[in-house]
Formats: structure tokens, sequence, C-alpha cells
């Protein structure tokens, strides 16, 4: 291959990056930009006289940062969709196309998992009842006792109802007057749903499936806003969910998780997949400093607004599956952190459809209930 000199589009770049301390060659900008993966863009063409004339690259300085920040942080051997998550989390000008495809690479590797888990379904076969025994088995089979995380949040859970027992009580009382005698899911059971909900979709829970789901998740007496409001005035609280996602990924149900996650990956908007992607990142440290301040209040034995705000996260639990996360995986890979970031794009669009129907109050509600990293993504202004 006869190798041409570098465009003048190129050599800007290497003189532009030499003020900043580094060095760039012609070799690095092309290896950058080759496929699959590329990690910095192609120069914008121009075309001047007639359209039939030859064209000239022209060196977009914006890319300058880009190129820095590749030559500071390249090593031997470092995975292409490792170092773009890296820079696209920065902020910097990564390729859209690669972007993308790594948070696809997210969502095909959850539809694997579920392949791998599930197996293949019987020819003729109905789908649903299929669906339904092997999640059956699957919860039989996984471990029946709490991970350490899920063992924290039980701890403290139980812990802060019996300090704040009267305040629990009374609320109880007020909103949510079935709560000592309403029916809960066991871990099993939850295990099993929840099972059911990846492979086959959220259509597959019924209202009253949903609120003793969040019966499960605290301690039996608990008050559970969300789950009396489902007892009582059971309507789609998943709509946002139920319609089938655009894209779907081969061997699995339309409706399913998987499928839901891959039409996120492929079209939510750019900015709001950096802004998950950060969120995805906070969430670990947030979690260990949240159950650390509540266990510090809990160990002093004095009722405080660290308590306060617990209790009222067990009763509305909007932050619980960022609690979970955060604890279960305190040092996500890249691929974990696509994953939940994915998971974060879902779960804000959900819950943007019911703000965009509720009222100020909602909104309110829903501002001061979130944990503060969601608050840029949620529609509540």
């Amino acid at each position: 291959m006869v190798r041409t000199s570098p465009s003048p589009a190129d050599r800007t770049l290497a003189a532009l990056s030499a003020r900043h301390g580094v060095q760039v060659s012609a070799r690095h900008l092309e290896r950058w930009r080759s496929h699959p993966l590329p990690l910095l863009p192609s120069h914008r063409r121009d075309y001047p006289g007639q359209p039939t004339g030859g064209s000239s690259s022209t060196a977009d300085e914006r890319l300058v940062d880009l190129v820095v920040w590749l030559a500071r942080n390249r090593r031997p051997g470092t995975s292409r969709g490792h170092l773009a998550l890296r820079a696209f989390g920065d902020g910097l000008p990564v390729p859209e196309q690669t972007v993308r495809e790594v948070f696809v690479r997210g969502a095909k590797e959850m539809a694997t998992e579920l392949r791998r888990g599930f197996g293949e379904p019987p020819e003729d076969c109905d789908l649903q009842e299929w669906v339904y025994d092997r999640a059956d088995a699957l919860a039989a089979d996984r471990e029946r006792r709490p991970g350490a995380a899920e063992r924290r949040l039980q701890t403290i859970d139980r812990r802060v109802q019996t300090l704040l027992g009267s305040a629990v009580q009374a609320f109880a009382a007020k909103y949510d007057p079935r709560a000592a005698e309403a029916e809960s899911l066991d871990r099993t059971d939850r295990l099993y749903h929840a099972s059911v909900t990846a492979m086959a979709g959220p259509g597959e829970l019924t209202p009253d499936t949903i609120a003793r789901y969040a019966r499960g998740l605290v301690p039996p007496g608990m008050p559970q806003w969300p789950a009396r409001l489902l007892e009582t005035d059971p309507g789609d609280p998943l709509a946002a969910l139920t319609t089938v996602p655009v894209h779907r990924l081969p061997g699995l149900p339309e409706n399913s998780a998987a499928n839901h996650l891959y039409a996120a990956a492929l079209d939510a908007p750019l900015d709001q997949v950096r802004a998950a992607w950060t969120v995805a990142g906070q969430v670990p440290a947030w979690a260990e400093s949240t159950c650390a301040a509540v266990e510090g209040a809990l160990d002093g034995g004095r009722p405080d607004d660290v308590l306060g705000r617990w209790a009222t996260g067990m009763v509305f639990p909007v932050d619980r599956p960022f609690l979970t996360i955060g604890l279960a995986e305190p040092y996500p890979t890249l691929g974990q952190q696509v994953r939940t970031a994915l998971n974060v794009l879902v779960m804000v669009d959900a819950i943007n459809t019911v703000l965009r129907v509720t009222d100020d109050d909602g909104r309110t509600t829903m501002r001061l209930l979130s944990p503060p990293f969601l608050l840029p993504l949620l529609e509540v202004d």
C-alpha cells in the first residue's frame, strides 16, 4: 500500500496538538479514524468550484481536545470501546456511530444472557407459557439467600422502621391502612417475576403483582404509597413500556426488556445518552455515602433528616433501584456502567411519560424524592 503524505487538515491537527505538549503522527490520526469503532471523526470535506471538481479537507479545531485526549490515554491493547466510552463521558466529540455501537453491544449482551438462561423455545410452543415455565425454573435455581447489598438495605430498613416506629404507624394509618396485612412477594417470587419481565417485557405484570413486588422490598408493615395506589386504583402503571420497541433483537419476545435497552441505545438523543452515562458513573459512590450516612445516624440513636429521607424513600421508592445497583456494583466495569446507563434511559423515559400528564404537585413531589443526579434528566420544571 502506497502511503500518501498527510493532508493539510491532519498537519493542522498535529500542529495544534503539539501546542498541548503531545506529538501525534498522521498514522495515529488514520488509525483513530479506522473502522470498526472509529474514535476520531473524519475531516469536513469542502468542494470548491464546480460540483465535478476535487475536494479538500478542513481541520475542525474542536477535534484538538479529542486528539490530545487520545494521545494521552492510548495504551497498547486498550479496547477501542473503552476508550470511546471514557472520551465520550468526558464530553469529547467521539463519532456518534461509535458511541451508539458500544451502547448497542450492552443491549446485545443482555439479550445473550437471556437466551443463555432461558434456552431456545421448542417449535410450535406457547411462547408465553414457555417463558413462565423457564422463569419458574430459573427462580428455583438461583441463590435463595440475598446478597450482601440486599442484606445491608434490609438491615437499614428494619432499623429505621424500629427507630421511627410511631411516625411510620401514623403515616400508615393515614395513607396506607392495609400495610400491616397486605400481601407481598418473597424473594423467590420476585426473582420469578423479574425474569419474566426481562424476557417478555413489563406488560406481563399486573398492577396487583407490581404492588406485592413493591411491598416485598420493605419490611412487613411498612407503608408503600405506590403499592397502595395500585391496589386501590389499578390503572396501567407501565404505559410507557407496554409499547413495543421499534427496534428488536432476534430470538426474543418483541417487548423484552433487552429490546427496550436496544431501542434506547439506537434512538435516545445523544445528550441524554451522555447524561445517563454520567448518572451511571455516580451511582456507586452515591449509594455508599447514602447508606453510610444513615448507618451513622442510626448508630447515634437520634432521628434526623437523613433518617427521615431514608424512610420517605422506603414509602416512595424512587431511589431504591439506584441504591441496589450501586451497592451490588461498587466498582462497575465499563460494560456494567453501559447497562446501568441504558436502564436509566428506559426508566427516565417511563417517569417522564407520567410527568407529562401529572400536575404541578406531582412534579414537585418527584423533584423532592429523586436522587439529585437524576434531576437533569427528569421533566420536573
